[in-house]
């Protein structure tokens, strides 16, 4: 018999970079919809939380952004 164990966190914000068999650079960006989590928070943490996430993912847009811009660029040279 197994015991599930409950996780005390969660993955609100990710950004990976895969390069696979074929060659291929692959980018993945992962955001949570927070406001579910509004009620385990007092109102100055989920105020926080929201600028930390709307920051981050607004710094994570841009860096992907670049390397899709990087990318094309190489594609246009070769």
């Amino acid at each position: 018999m197994t015991t599930k164990n409950k996780r005390k966190e969660a993955r609100l914000l990710g950004y990976q970079v895969f390069y696979d068999y074929e060659g291929k650079l692959i980018t993945e960006r992962v955001t949570t919809d927070i406001t579910s989590l509004k009620k385990y928070f007092s109102k100055e943490e989920y105020n926080i939380l929201q600028t930390v996430m709307r920051e981050a993912t607004h710094k994570l847009n841009q860096i992907h952004n670049y390397i899709e811009t990087s990318l094309n660029a190489r594609k246009l040279k070769d």
